[in-house]
This record gives structure tokens, sequence and C-alpha cells, in this order.
């Protein structure tokens, strides 16, 4: 069950009251096609229904909460209004035979792990009904809206406020094909600047008709939600899932999608040359990651191993000893207690009181540490050949380990395959191509950070070029790669430089010009959004 007294009511309720101007839109949208009944899945205290001017609608509002319902009725909505108190996936259950003409949600954005159980075996009844397999990762929105289309009848339109997740996560892969399946009209508008201040999530409106014509689809970029575009004289747009797992590329005009997806041919997947997963997962950083301080006082040297993690600074392409000793002496965690193999009763006296004194302040509670059977033993601890930052500003990292360290779960784990010069990886990794795909690969925050997980490396395309090691030799450029780096250089003038290796040194022509275009045009969106 959900832990009620550690959650805010609107995170278990999962939702943010629509602004006016879109329920409006979106009213707007559904009744061009005079629906006589309506649903609405999440009805908050009924933002949604405000502008609904059809006396003779029917139209049922179902909300979790009451204390909005109560809301809600108190509002003069026109139509014959039935509310009703509870939670939407038993609701469908008990009456997913009536069809609905007209839809309008802006269903709840809830994490798997604040649903209950219940919850979970409905959200994956719906998704296995629909023909999609249920997994940890899903959100309750995409169930909601799996579950809202399913009770569209064809030729009813469907009005949605849906996180921008839905064009750059993977696990709404499944929803997007669903939704290119079902309907005949699909209209997504995006926005440059934050629905709800003061959130980390971006949203867009999908406006749907339902119906099995071939799906036309239309995209849109508005300034705010005052500027809302009228679709009518938007052009159609083509959809290709052919190199991508996502739809973030929509965000690029007609001609560039058309050359990128043509440039495509040219690369191959980061997947292709290393495999990439997690950093590890301590279940406490504060116990087990260490300084040099804590070490010495500890008489633990034998007992920890070099650690990239969150607080450890590395301005350059490789994580040395140097860089490692410079974060020492400011005092930086950069040893990871490594006790496999050991027992607490062996280990040197002031070590065991420290582990003693963390059991004896509760902090060996946590989930991660009770499942152990021996708390203080952290499993998959080992040693990768480079690190991926996983939360990116501006710039995606790759960093060379150097020093026989792991890392945190703050960057993932690279192991290149058999074979492969990471130098020449290196400057695949930054080329203008590969930095332009991260944007379309990974999921945009509305702060503008961009992450990157493990599962999202498949989409991050390189430049198709010989790998392997040979007799070419790009020291020097990888110097001054690195120089570009220390000497904090923008994205461009790094991208610049690898791109013109890549055609100097490496034999791989593209027109790194347009390419630089797609990626100032990327980053701008995702880094110029604000509240």
């Amino acid at each position: 069950m959900i832990d009620k007294d550690k959650q805010t009511e609107q995170k278990l309720r999962g939702g943010y009251y629509t602004p006016k101007p879109i329920a409006k839109y979106l009213w707007d949208w559904v009744k061009e096609k005079n629906p006589q009944n309506l649903l609405e899945p999440s009805a908050g205290d009924g933002a949604l229904l405000e502008f609904i001017d059809n006396k003779n609608i029917n139209i049922n509002a179902i909300e979790l909460f009451e204390s909005e319902v109560s809301k809600l009725k108190e509002k003069d909505i026109i139509g014959v209004l039935n509310t009703f108190t509870g939670d939407f996936f038993q609701w469908f259950k008990n009456h997913n035979d009536y069809k609905y003409d007209s839809i309008l949600s802006n269903p709840p954005y809830i994490r798997y792990q604040y649903l209950t159980e219940k919850q979970r075996e409905e959200q994956a009844t719906i998704l296995r009904k629909n023909g999609m397999k249920p997994n940890k990762l899903i959100n309750a929105w995409v169930a909601f809206v799996i579950a809202s289309i399913s009770l569209l009848k064809e030729g009813g339109r469907i009005g949605l406020v849906i996180p921008a997740d839905f064009l750059q996560v993977t696990y709404a892969k499944q929803l997007r094909q669903f939704i290119i399946d079902k309907f005949s009209k699909i209209n997504i508008v995006t926005f440059e600047n934050n629905v709800f201040p003061g959130t980390q999530q971006d949203f867009i409106l999908l406006l749907g008709e339902k119906g099995k014509e071939k799906a036309i689809v239309k995209y849109s970029t508005s300034k705010d939600i005052y500027d809302l575009p009228n679709f009518n004289y938007v052009d159609t747009i083509e959809i290709s899932n052919d190199y991508a797992n996502k739809w973030s590329d929509l965000k690029l005009p007609e001609n560039i999608r058309a050359y990128w997806y043509k440039l495509v041919h040219q690369t191959i997947s980061f997947n292709d040359i290393a495999k990439t997963e997690v950093g590890v997962t301590t279940g406490s950083n504060e116990i087990f990651s260490l300084t040099q301080q804590m070490v010495d006082n500890m008489d633990a040297s034998e007992y920890v191993i070099p650690l990239l993690g969150r607080s450890v600074n590395v301005q350059k392409l490789i994580f040395d000893k140097q860089t490692l000793n410079n974060n020492a002496k400011m005092g930086q965690k950069v040893w990871l207690l490594d006790l496999i193999g050991h027992n607490k009763e062996e280990l040197p006296e002031k070590l065991q009181k420290y582990l003693n004194k963390q059991e004896n302040l509760g902090k060996t509670n946590a989930y991660k540490l009770r499942i152990r059977d021996n708390w203080y033993q952290i499993p998959g601890i080992w040693i990768p050949n480079a690190f991926m930052l996983r939360r990116i500003g501006t710039l995606p990292k790759l960093i060379l380990n150097g020093n026989s360290a792991t890392s945190t779960d703050t960057f993932h784990r690279v192991t290149f395959k058999d074979n492969i010069d990471p130098i020449k990886v290196f400057f695949a990794f930054y080329s203008s191509i590969s930095l332009s795909s991260f944007e379309l690969a990974g999921r945009s925050y509305g702060g503008g950070a961009l992450e990157i997980l493990p599962g999202d490396t498949i989409d991050i395309r390189i430049p198709k070029i010989n790998f392997k090691k040979d007799k070419c030799d790009l020291k020097n450029e990888f110097k001054t790669l690195n120089m570009l780096f220390e000497n904090n250089k923008s994205v461009t003038e790094i991208a610049q430089f690898t791109d013109k290796v890549l055609i100097d040194r490496l034999n791989y022509q593209f027109d790194s010009e347009k390419v630089l275009e797609i990626l100032t045009t990327l980053q701008t969106l995702r880094t110029g959004k604000h509240n």
C-alpha cells in the first residue's frame, strides 16, 4: 500500500489542474463532432468540463478524491453531470462495455511504486487486454489513456493533456503504436515554455479521432498556452520508427527530419560497440562513499576502490589518478567501501565501529540494505572501461576509466566490445551526429536537463566507422579534444573538432554544418524552456 503520510495529495492524485485556455481548446476539438456523451476519467475539480456548452450532453466524471468531487459539484457545469467517486481502474473494470463519443482527460501522473497492489494488477490487465506488456516502469497515465481510448466510439474524439514522456520514453512505445493503430487523426501540440510552472515535467496536448483509416499526423509547437494552433493550417507529417523508438524528432522541421533519417543509414547504435549498465546501487551513498580522511581514520585502505560519484569533479576525458588525488585533497568522496568477501568481525576495529554506528543510528534499515544477507556487502561492484553521465546539462559525457574505478548510479558503466579502439569511440561519441541523437534519445525535463538510461542507448546513433584497433594514431587529436573539455569549450566547438577528425582522419563523409544546425536546434529547444 502507499504510505500516504509521506506523499502529498497532489502526488497521490497525480494531477495538476488544467489551465482554462487548454480546457477550452480541448473542448472545442471534441465538440466539432457534436458529441452526445462525454467521459472525464480523472475529473479533479472539473477544470476540463467548465467550457462545455451543450446542455444535452451526458457527462460521466470519475474522481478518486471526495474533496475534488465536492468542488466539481459546486461548479455550474452545463450538461447532465454524473459523478463517480473512486478509482478509475476499478470503475473501468465494471463499466468497459459502454462507449463514448468524446473523452477529455488530464490523466494522473503516478509512478508505479505509488500504486497499490490492486491498482498494479488492474493496470496490467488493461495493458494485456490491449496487446501490451506491463512492466514496473509504466506510469499510471499510460493505462489511463489506453483504457480511455478503448471506451471511445469509432469516429469519436479525445482531448488529452499528457506528459511529454509520450514522445520520448521507451515505456510509451507501445502506447504510441496503439494510437497510430486506433486513430485516423492525431494532432500533437508541444510547448516552448512549461504548461505547469514549478514542475519538472513537460506536457503535451494530444488530440485524436478514432478511425480505421491510416492516421493523418500533425504536429505543432506553441510558445505557451495562449498561442494554440489551428490544425486546419498545419501540414501533415510522416511518422517513421525505422531507426527510433521515440517521436522526439517531431520537433524538427519536416525537411530536416527527412535529412536526419537519411543520415541515420550511415550510423550504428552505440549498443553495437558497447554495453551500458547502471552504476553501483549502494543502497546508501552516505554510508559507502568515503573521503580520503575517512579511509585513513578507519584503516580502510585495503577495503576501498576508486569511485566516480556525484561529488567527484572530472573536467577531462579520463578519470585518472591525478583527478582522483585532486578530488581527494578537496575532501570529496572518492572511495567506495567494498566489503564483499569480508565479514565484519575480520575488519579493522575502527572500521567495525563505523559500521556498528550506522546500525545504531538506524541507517541500515533502508530497503536495499535490509534485503542483503549482510547489509554492508554491496553486490554488483565491477570495473568498466568508461563512464557515461546519466543526467545531462548541455553536453553528454563519456569518461575513460583510467583508475580501475567504479561509479555510483550518477554515471552508467560502459564496457567496450572486444578489439574496439576507445579513442575512436570518443570521436564518434562527441560528433554532431551522436550529440544530436542524445537529444532525441533522452528524456528531457522542464528545467532543461536531459536523462539517458541504459535502455536509451539503443537510440544513440554514432557514425559507422571502423572502430577496430589499427595503425590510425589519434593520440594528438585526443589530446586536443581533452584540452577543449578542460577549457570548457562549447558543445559546438567540441562537435566541430570531432566532426573534422571524422572527415579528415577516419574517412567518414557527411554534411557537418547541417548536422550542427540540427544539434543547435535541438539543444535550444530543450535548454531554452523556462517556467
